[in-house]
């Protein structure tokens, strides 16, 4: 029996058809951002255009304005720097769902020096998800990598955060930062919580105190680290690591792992989520096509996922060029403090590890038909795991996922 198989699923099935036009409003955008100044103006305005429009269980539709300001603008051929060069950034939000306004803004001062240090102030007041371990940014042009559009768990976010900035050479980055922050959580063991629709169930503000640091080489290892304090009714310190590895998916051949360690007293929104996106129609990446959100949570856990499109399609017309792709993932995860089948409470949170592991395949033709500036495809899944766990079914429809294939062909457009 799945005690995180939430009444929230039939939000999820909801929202098939939801997932797949999530990626219309993306085809009239190329850029990640949008310059609205002159190349050599005394500074430079641009919109960021891949956060336009989102999509969440929370928020529903999610339209975002936001703006980065430098001053002065290094292409200005008689810039005057004040002490160095400032970026200001700035965004709003408004989302339909909980119909509530985010917001949130930072500037920032590039230093005079080869290093490329940064001094950054930030201050938001928005909506964050609840154990992610994504380490990037949300992008609109790439609906494959965003499961939060599946995800169902949002944490009620207002705080500030200042931080260090550096690029000790071109492979290698780092920030350190330290942030305070006053967070609710939108759901508890029955589902989403609407504060606007329900106020009487708005949980307990928790406080946090966090210092945090990231380490990037070549873009493809990121470790990601938080040392923090939580308080509530008491006080909690607790320690968070995380370490990716992925590979750009330019030969074909694709490969991504990640590695995290959260200590017993961290928070369920400090521990990792490692569900995958079971009952969306769509197929994501490194992910895990046949789990369903809100199904494993852990304070330790190994996920790679391995992936391979052929270069080649297996035969090319005006509307259809099919490339084969298979994709292999394998999971493990165990929850401090588990009883023997890998459950455990938090706050009255049932949750669980695949403390036995688990494996999936899939396989599956991009490219089939080509629709607009669309390549659509189809995908299979099986998942594979020890029939002694306590998340293994015998039913069949538990452990395939039949997908759709959806990829964004703007590059074809272009040349």
């Amino acid at each position: 029996m799945y005690f995180c198989k939430l009444h929230c699923y039939v939000h999820i099935m909801s929202k098939r058809l939801a997932i797949l036009l999530l990626l219309l409003p993306a085809l009239a955008v190329e850029a990640q951002s949008i310059r609205l100044t002159k190349y050599q103006a005394p500074t430079a305005l641009y919109l960021d255009a891949e956060r336009l429009y989102n999509f969440n269980l929370y928020e529903r539709h999610r339209f975002e304005l936001g703006f980065t300001w430098v001053v002065p603008n290094e292409s200005c051929p008689d810039a005057k720097y004040f002490l160095g060069q400032w970026t200001f950034k700035g965004y709003g939000a408004y989302s339909l769902g909980d119909s509530d306004f985010k917001y949130g803004g930072s500037a920032s001062l590039r230093l005079p020096s080869k290093y490329n240090i940064r001094l950054r102030l930030r201050a938001f007041k928005d909506l964050e998800r609840a154990a992610s371990r994504r380490l990037s940014a949300y992008r609109m042009l790439s609906p494959s990598l965003n499961t939060g559009y599946v995800s169902s768990r949002y944490v009620g976010v207002r705080g500030v955060e200042l931080a260090l900035l550096a690029d000790p050479s071109k492979t290698f980055s780092y920030n350190i930062g330290l942030r305070q922050s006053w967070e609710d959580y939108r759901f508890n063991a029955h589902g989403l919580l609407y504060p606007t629709l329900y106020p009487q169930q708005q949980a307990p503000v928790k406080v946090f105190s966090e210092l945090t640091s990231r380490l990037s080489w070549r873009k493809g290892v990121i470790a990601d680290f938080r040392v923090g304090r939580m308080a509530d009714s008491a006080e909690h310190y607790f320690f968070r690591s995380l370490l990716q590895y992925s590979t750009p998916n330019s030969t074909g051949i694709t490969f991504f792992a990640q590695l995290g360690f959260a200590t017993e007293s961290a928070p369920y929104s400090r521990m990792f989520d490692i569900s995958g996106t079971s009952n969306a129609v769509y197929f994501f990446r490194n992910t895990f096509l046949t789990v369903a959100p809100n199904t494993f949570t852990a304070n330790l856990f190994a996920h790679f996922c391995a992936g391979y499109t052929a270069p080649l399609p297996l035969w090319e017309l005006s509307w259809s060029a099919p490339h084969p792709f298979f994709q292999l993932g394998a999971m493990w995860g165990h929850l401090l403090g588990q009883d023997d089948t890998g459950y455990r409470f938090w706050d009255g949170l049932p949750l669980q590890a695949p403390n036995l592991g688990i494996a999936e395949i899939a396989t599956g033709f991009n490219g089939l038909v080509h629709w607009g500036l669309l390549d659509l495809g189809f995908g299979v899944a099986y998942r594979l795991c020890p029939t002694s766990a306590s998340y293994f079914s015998d039913d069949p429809t538990q452990n395939f996922a039949f997908t759709v294939v959806a990829d964004l062909i703007l590059d074809k457009y272009n040349n």
